[in-house]
Order: structure tokens, then sequence, then C-alpha cells
């Protein structure tokens, strides 16, 4: 993206570097202001350092993913793929139900070792979409799952930059969480990446896109209200449709069965996200912030619906103006962080999205201060945060807070400098 130097080099963006020195009052403050010249602005990370630093950190991730069988031979890779699998399969034995209780989580056990697993809690929906990789073998069905969404996550990505490396995204640390555990948030990723694209030119096919988001209910919780915001009517009539039609088509194929199991097993599944089975480390919500930090579980809901609260507000009002597509895909993204309590560290790819909207914009209108060094440190999040939180220090949330932050005041940005 040769773009991305020329932005930099913009009248008025160009950092301290291009100004006349400051006299400074005491030889102390010199380092700090020369500190923070470095951080609002920083121009040393430039497009072509950026692509040289991620092409090693994807080596390196290449690399670590590789050793595993040597290093630690206990791990178990795929083991969200493999619950995926094991309802789909007992789908096409016809027992779809099975997959919501103690048969879909024996399943489980026999494949991948005698572990406590979770329940399969996704909708029945969901298993319209793994269907298709049940009629193969295990393994064989986890590398085209993982390559395939993948692909589709690159191109999303890419498609929302408007061109460029995919090797930033390739190499982004929440990606291959996603891939290790063989988890679906990369084709969520897609889906939101294509709806952003489409919503402006193609409002019915990005509906439609987020209308299949509905198979992982969570992610596509803010949907409806963005949609009613920003007088999206066609899209959100294809959005409802879709949902309609997979509901029906779920139905058709497997009964109404398994919607009862689905309903039996969500207080179990609750309550293994509540106690932090999963680990309150490898979430990203206000909620695990707290009880991260030995707070009750009262409190830590109370501090989850205020964050929730502010998020769904501010993007309601930001929304209102109707800033574009991708803008509001974006924003709607990231908020999505902030009110799902039990958000994942794999879940963090989809941050990927608004990350590449305002690296875009960044490109066509140049970079704002501090907006570098924030998309940076969101960037490597992901793969600090489980040992940040070993030291009580929860980034996930302030991450997701700063991306939020970052994104209204580019819009706000982009309303001000919009030829009239």
């Amino acid at each position: 993206m040769p773009e991305l130097d020329r932005a930099k080099r913009a009248p008025g963006l160009a950092g301290d570097a291009a100004r006349p020195p400051m006299a400074v009052h005491g030889a102390a403050s010199a380092p700090a202001t020369t500190a923070m010249a470095v951080l609002r602005e920083a121009n040393w990370l430039t497009h072509d350092r950026v692509i040289a630093f991620t092409r090693v950190f994807l080596v390196l991730m290449i690399g670590c993913i590789a050793s595993i069988p040597w290093t630690i031979p206990t791990m178990a890779v795929g083991h969200d793929f493999a619950a995926f699998w094991t309802a789909a399969r007992l789908a096409l034995e016809g027992r779809a139900a099975d997959a919501y209780g103690d048969a879909g989580r024996a399943a489980v056990a026999a494949l991948l070792g005698q572990k406590t697993f979770a329940p399969f809690f996704y909708p029945p929906t969901a298993l319209l979409f793994c269907l298709p990789f049940a009629l193969l073998p295990f393994a064989t069905a986890a590398a085209l799952w993982i390559a395939a969404t993948g692909a589709a996550y690159v191109a999303a990505v890419r498609a929302v930059l408007k061109g460029g490396s995919i090797v930033a995204a390739l190499a982004f640390p929440a990606a291959w969480v996603c891939a290790l555990f063989g988890q679906n948030s990369l084709f969520s990723a897609a889906l939101l990446g294509g709806a952003a694209v489409m919503l402006d030119r193609a409002p019915i096919a990005a509906g439609a896109l987020l209308g299949c988001l509905t198979y992982k209910p969570q992610v596509a919780l803010l949907v409806p209200l963005v949609l009613l915001v920003t007088r999206r009517w066609r899209a959100l009539a294809a959005a409802v449709t879709t949902t309609l039609l997979l509901m029906l088509a779920a139905t058709a194929l497997f009964g109404i069965d398994p919607w009862i199991g689905f309903i039996r097993v969500l207080p179990e599944a609750s309550a293994w996200n509540i106690g932090g089975a999963p680990g309150f480390d490898k979430f990203a919500s206000p909620y695990a912030a707290v009880r991260l930090l030995g707070g009750s579980g009262d409190l830590a809901w109370i501090a989850q619906l205020i964050a929730a609260a502010g998020a769904v507000v501010l993007l309601a009002a930001t929304l209102r103006t109707r800033p574009g597509g991708a803008a509001e895909i974006a924003l709607m993204v990231a908020a999505t962080g902030l009110c799902v309590p039990f958000f994942g560290n794999y879940e963090m790819v989809i941050l990927a999205i608004p990350g590449a909207w305002l690296i875009s914009q960044a490109i066509a209108q140049g970079w704002l201060p501090y907006e570098r060094i924030a998309l940076a440190a969101l960037y490597l999040t992901p793969f600090a945060m489980v040992p940040a939180s070993s030291h009580d220090v929860p980034l996930g949330p302030i991450a997701i807070a700063a991306l939020i932050a970052l994104l209204v005041r580019r819009i706000r940005f982009h309303r001000r400098h919009r030829p009239a």
C-alpha cells in the first residue's frame, strides 16, 4: 500500500519531526515530550516496517504451531471444531438433538480423550454450516474448515482495506488463536466484512450476510439496532428473511427436538462461562476483567451492564447520521466486544474489520494523532492478553474501548471533512 506513506506525509500529519524544535523549561521535560511525540504521530510505523514485522511474526507463529506435536504433545488442537464436527455427524445420523446432551460430549471425548468438555450450545441453524464438513474425516474436515474460513476472512479484510497486502491480516494473532482452536470467528469476520463492503451498494446481499450471523447469536446482537437506527430497511428485511429461512431449513432437516435441546442446554452453557471454566484470562469483556481482578459476580455484571449500555448509547448516537455502511458495521463490531460478556480472545479476530476500515480511512485522509500506535497495540492484544492477565492487567476490554474511541473520532472527522 504505497498510499500509506503518502498519507503519512500529508500536511499537518507529519508529526513533530516536521516542526521546529520546541524550547523546553527544564531537562526533565525533554524526554517526556519526545516520548509523547513518538507515540502521537508514530511516523516510525511505516508501511514497509509494518509488513516486515508481520512477515516475521507470521513465520514465527507458523513455526510455533508446527512445533506443537514435539513441544506440547498433550495439547488438543482444534478441540472447538471437534464439537462442531461431532454435532454435525450426529445430525447426519438423524440424531441432531443428541448434540445438546451427554451423547454429544461423549462423542467429543471419544475423539479427543476423556476430558471435561463444554456442551454444544449453538442453535440448530449452526449445524447447516457444519454439515458439509461432517462428510469428511475429522483431520481433513478441520484442515478444510480452517483453510476455507481463513481464506474468507482474508478476502473480507482485503475488501474493506480496498486492496493492499494481506500479510498483516494473516499474521493477526487472534486469527491464529481462532485457527488453533478450530473456532468459527474467522467465518463471522468474513460475514461482517462482506456486509461492511456491500451495505451501501447491495443492501439485500449485506442483510443476508448479517442474517447468517444468527448461527452465533451473540455476534449478531447489535445488528437489528444498527439497521433500525440507520434506516437500512432493505438490509433489515433481508436479514430477518435470511434468519427465518435458516430456522425453517434447520427445522425441516432436523425436526423440533434440537431446538428443545438447545433451549435446555443454555443454562448449563451460561454456568460454564459465568464460572470461568475456559479461564477469565481468555475473555476480553468487562465482566471477565472484574472477575479476573477478584471482584464478585454481582460487581462483574454491574460493570458489564454499564459498559454495554454506554457502548449501545454511543453506537446509536454516532450512527444516526448514517456515516456509511462500512463505518456503521465497523463501529457495531467494536461495540459488540463490550456488549458480549463472554467475548473470547479468538473472537477478537472480528475486530480486524473495524481495524481495516480505520486504516483505509487513514490512507485516504491522513493519520490522526495516536491512531497508528493504538492500532498497533490492538493488533498485539490477543497475543498479550493472557500473559498480561497473570499480572492482573485486563488488556482485552481496554483495547476494545480504545478501538471504539478511535472509530467514533474517525467517523466525526470524516463527517466534518466530507465534501458538500
